[in-house]
């Protein structure tokens, strides 16, 4: 498998490939659209799907209801096994993704009964995650890093196979020995981590910047790493939010000697492409014409262009929604396919490493 061609954009500037114009005659004056979300209330991907409801209802022809649903459960297998036996490919049912639904799909979990690959994204958004460390561990930077390769690190983490795979992984790759303590929400990993308890930790770049650069201002955290992005042009490299902050793969070859490659490269990039390039998305099901998914597209370039104009809306944009990339159309629909396509080699390297390393099988 070679280097994902994810493809993106910094802050909310758009990057894909835009679709003909929506067809005249798609018109949903008077429906009520249902946009399922296979999480709870309150959730992140909950929050994210009410804020971009409302603006895309106002840009769909016919201003249509959007109307959330939410179908929590089973790890969101629930929602997405829903969705797959009950949505009409008219435009009225649309789907909220984030990482559970993309790794339930990709880590083929018996039981998950949809074929995400065969939906239609027209949104994606992707969630730049930054690894950080206690500077009482020694370290006053990245350039410090290989001192951890010594130290005794514990990490707290909600479970093995979740979001907190994208850091264990990196870590270990690395050469950086660390004990997961799992069963914790995020919340309270990153208030153990400022008391003291826990010593290593990541953040999603809006998180990081709310919650761990006043530690980092103050000397009692450092960032190590960023897992990177990749831009418009298919190249992977520093995440541009914070291009002071090197990249995974630029720390794993400056401490080796030489790049990643092979299985355990190609499985990095999948889990890199699951968690950051395409960690949320909005999707229609299969079967939808072209003339709805163009509908849907020019829809929501208008919702990406209303919020650059409005800086009261941007800001709650950046806060909800993240400093991005978002892709829009086809460029959502291969971020997305690109993350959920696992190499079977990469797939069983994986599989091999979680068991050995985590105790966990995927």
């Amino acid at each position: 498998m070679s280097a994902r061609k994810l493809i993106g954009a910094v802050g909310l500037a758009v990057a894909c490939a835009f679709a003909a114009p929506a067809s005249a005659e798609v018109d949903f004056s008077g429906k009520r659209i249902e946009l399922l979300v296979p999480y709870r209330a309150g959730g992140g991907t909950d929050i994210y799907s009410r804020f971009i409801a409302p603006l895309l209802s106002e840009k769909l022809p016919g201003q249509p209801t959007i109307v959330i649903k939410n179908v929590p459960g089973a790890g969101a297998l629930a929602g997405s096994n829903q969705f797959q036996e009950r949505a009409e490919p008219d435009g009225t049912d649309i789907f909220a993704a984030s990482a559970s639904v993309t790794l339930n799909f990709a880590f083929r979990n018996p039981g998950g009964n949809y074929e995400l690959n065969k939906w239609n994204a027209f949104l994606s958004t992707a969630v730049g995650t930054i690894v950080y460390a206690r500077a009482d561990l020694g370290i006053e930077g990245p350039e410090d890093i290989a001192k951890l390769r010594d130290a005794d690190l514990i990490m707290g983490g909600n479970n093995p196979t979740g979001g907190d795979l994208r850091t264990l992984l990196s870590l270990d790759l690395l050469g950086i020995d660390v004990k997961p303590v799992f069963g914790m929400n995020r919340g309270d990993v990153y208030a153990a981590f400022d008391r003291g308890e826990f010593n290593i930790n990541f953040d999603t770049i809006t998180a990081y910047e709310a919650q761990v650069m006043p530690m980092v201002d103050a000397g009692t955290a450092v960032p190590l790493f960023s897992l990177g992005f990749i831009d418009e042009n298919g190249d992977y490299g520093r995440d541009p939010t914070h291009p002071e902050i090197p990249s995974f793969l630029e720390v794993y070859e400056e401490l080796n000697g030489e790049p990643l490659s092979g299985p355990p490269y190609d499985a990095w990039m999948s889990i890199f492409g699951l968690n950051v390039m395409a960690s949320r998305a909005i999707l229609l099901p299969e079967g939808v014409s072209d003339e709805i998914f163009d509908t849907y597209t020019q829809a929501m370039k208008d919702v990406m262009a209303a919020i650059e104009e409005d800086p009261e809306v941007k800001a709650k944009a950046y806060e909800v929604m993240g400093p991005g990339p978002h892709a829009v159309g086809k460029a959502a629909g291969r971020n997305l396919r690109n993350a959920v396509t696992f190499d079977d080699a990469a797939f069983k390297w994986l599989q091999d490493w979680a068991r050995e390393t985590l105790n966990a099988d995927i």
